[in-house]
This record gives structure tokens, C-alpha cells and sequence, in this order.
């Protein structure tokens, strides 16, 4: 289990850089959006790069909310913030929202009426009715989808966790080890 954990942390800092904090905003601005839930870095970063110069931004939910920490991805200026809060809270989160949700590798528990017709899978995530984004990648009917589906008249604000107004996240252990020093050195003056 380290191995692989190791592995895939490798791969995604060679991809997309050493993570770092990083505050992120739970303000859904107006206007179209797509909302990406899972782990897939590289759907995330096919659609960053497809959406690019549309007017389409892009909001990541549960467990891509590292993809933020990252500097390739962060360059991407439609990036804008976090939707919502864990996965298990899909269906209340995206009941109603006037945008598609991307699936990566997650877990999609069954869609209500209300977004059921927004909602595309990437990968080995499938469901009966969903539509495929395919292994080439192609976001373009997601976007259609987004612009059709024209987000929100005004910035919804979300809250977060304990209400908060943004989440924090990038502490990866290339950024706890860059300061270890530090808090060795805190911890020997505390003695």
C-alpha cells in the first residue's frame, strides 16, 4: 500500500508539481461552470485545457479538492474553487444545480431526477443512463452542456464545513518536509 502511494504521489508531483497551500474559495461565480468530482488529475487537466478561453469555469467536489495545490493546475485561471463538501453529499449538493458534473475515479451514488441528465463519467466510473466522456477525453459535450446550462444569474456563496467561506488544502509531504527544520528546531526551544 506505501508503494503504491508512493507511486502515485510521484506521478502526480513529476505531472503537476510539488503541491502547496493554497485557500480555496467555496464562491460559485455567475455563469457557466462544470463541477469535476473524483481523483483523476489528468480528466481534470484535459478540461482545464478543452474549457480554456470559453467562459466556462470549472469547480472541483470531495476528493479533487487537491487538485488546487497543485502549480500546473492553478495556472489554469478558470479554476476558480470548490463546490460542496465531501462525496457522500452529492445528491444534496448537486440536487437542482444548473450545471454538469464530471465523475472521475469515485464513487457515484445513485443520481436524483433533478441533475440526472447533467452527468458525465470519466474513466472506469459508469452508471446505467450516464454519459461517457470516452478515453480520448473529449469534454465538448460537457461544455456544450455547460454553456446551454448558463450556471448561475449572480455568485452563490457555499459554505463549507462549519460554515465556512473557503477550505484550505496542499499540505503534501514535499511541503511538511520543507519545513521540518522549522518545527524541529520550535519543538527543541519548547524542551
Amino acid at each position: 500500500n506505501l508503494a503504491c502511494m508512493e507511486m502515485l504521489d510521484k506521478a502526480n508531483t513529476e505531472t503537476f508539481g510539488i503541491p502547496a497551500p493554497n485557500k480555496v474559495p467555496l464562491l460559485v461565480e455567475k455563469g457557466p461552470f462544470v463541477v469535476v468530482t473524483g481523483h483523476d488529475l489528468l480528466d481534470l487537466e484535459a478540461l482545464l485545457q478543452q474549457t480554456e478561453g470559453k467562459g466556462v469555469n470549472v469547480y472541483t467536489h470531495g476528493e479533487m479538492l487537491p487538485a488546487h495545490g497543485y502549480p500546473e493546475l492553478r495556472k489554469y485561471k478558470h479554476l476558480k474553487g470548490n463546490f460542496g463538501t465531501a462525496w457522500q453529499n452529492q445528491r444534496d449538493e448537486f440536487d437542482g444545480i444548473p450545471a454538469p458534473v464530471v465523475y472521475t475515479t469515485n464513487c457515484l451514488m445513485r443520481p436524483k431526477d433533478s441533475y440526472s441528465d447533467r452527468i458525465f463519467a470519466a474513466g472506469p466510473v459508469d452508471y446505467p443512463g450516464i454519459k461517457q466522456v470516452g478515453k480520448d477525453r473529449d469534454f465538448s459535450e460537457v461544455i456544450a452542456k455547460a454553456i446551454e446550462l448558463g450556471g448561475y444569474d449572480e455568485d452563490v456563496q457555499l459554505t463549507g464545513i462549519n460554515d465556512g467561506k473557503h477550505m484550505v488544502t496542499g499540505y503534501s509531504a514535499g511541503t511538511i518536509l520543507s519545513v521540518a527544520d522549522r518545527v524541529v528546531e520550535r519543538s527543541e526551544k519548547r524542551r
